[in-house]
């Protein structure tokens, strides 16, 4: 939107917004947990998420397809030499990573 959009917007909404309901503060309660928890919670997850994806990482040794397969791609260049299931782990680990972020930028979006 434009700034004047905006400017006009806000001309109209002022008279709400000047508005007060007596509700004996239990919108400014519930506004100041539901950001706070959802934020934490969402933090929480994309830690958790990330931890274990490092771990799995590690477990099932997943720097050794990723290492194969560059070095096959890099001395041979001979495609009928790579193996699919590393390419396929190399695959999931990248789209593990492109959710992550995906998540992320989604609850910046949201603030």
């Amino acid at each position: 939107m434009t700034e004047i959009d905006n400017s006009l917007l806000e001309k109209f909404f002022e008279p709400a917004r000047q508005q007060h309901i007596d509700d004996e503060g239990f919108t400014e309660k519930v506004m100041r947990q539901l950001p706070d928890r959802a934020m934490c919670l969402s933090h929480w997850w994309t830690f958790f998420c990330a931890v274990l994806g490092i771990v799995l990482f590690f477990v099932f040794e997943g720097w050794q397809p990723l290492l194969v397969s560059v070095i096959k791609m890099v001395y041979t260049f001979s495609w009928s030499d790579i193996h699919p299931i590393p390419c396929f782990m190399t695959l999931g680990v990248i789209t593990c990573l492109a959710l992550l972020e995906l998540v992320h930028r989604m609850e910046r979006m949201q603030v």
